[in-house]
């Protein structure tokens, strides 16, 4: 999606339109259940229907909003249930992950990982939950692009997606700082190349804090 895509490229006018409502979804200016109607989309950011209609199916593909049969698109409601669900595959895949990407670990991966982490510092500082959020997935992300397996990858890429803008709503600033040390101590470990600790330390991230 194009949220997601190396800055260095081009983004297209719905790859921008796509990245404005995932915006506005996290934020909480569309709520859950909420209709996307793409005529007034169009209207409002004064574009044709064509990108915004791109724009829509991209997000549909991400799992952050559906299309329902006789009521158009609608930002996807995610049950408690359903994100536990989500949260529990997401911890499977880091943990496989992390197994996987161990002997692999390099000294410019760690720096890579400390850059990552570093934004992430950046984005709390300015209290932007939002960005915040985006800047998490892009750490974890690193796992799943050092273990070099598409498959994962994909997976994680579809499951952050949906996992992200569902916890954002539950998610309040003062809690920041609490999650933001459990990511710390995760990093840390990674650091000492204790992969044993870091398992328990992001199960701690993915598994309690978003239910906090």
């Amino acid at each position: 999606m194009g949220v997601n895509e190396n800055p260095i490229s081009k983004k297209t006018i719905s790859d921008q339109i796509a990245e404005k409502l995932l915006f506005r979804i996290f934020s909480g200016y569309y709520e859950q259940g909420q209709r996307l109607v793409e005529a007034e989309i169009a209207k409002e950011l004064q574009v044709s229907h064509a990108p915004v209609r791109e724009a829509l199916y991209l997000l549909q593909k991400d799992g952050v909003v559906e299309k329902v049969q006789h009521k158009g698109v609608r930002v996807k409601t995610i049950s408690d249930q359903e994100l536990k669900d989500y949260l529990e595959t997401l911890y499977a895949l880091l943990d496989v992950a992390l197994t996987k990407c161990e002997p692999k670990w390099t000294s410019d991966i760690q720096s890579e990982l400390l850059l990552r982490f570093e934004e992430m510092k950046q984005k709390k500082s300015a209290e932007n939950i939002y960005e915040y959020v985006l800047s998490l997935a892009h750490l974890l992300k690193l796992f799943f692009e050092v273990t070099n397996n598409i498959a994962m990858l994909r997976f994680f890429n579809e499951t952050i997606f949906v996992t992200n803008v569902a916890a954002q709503t539950k998610w309040k600033i003062e809690l920041l700082e609490s999650y933001h040390h459990s990511i710390h101590t995760f990093v840390q470990c990674i650091e000492l190349s204790d992969f044993e600790k870091a398992r328990a330390a992001i199960k701690d991230v993915i598994l309690w804090h978003h239910f906090d």
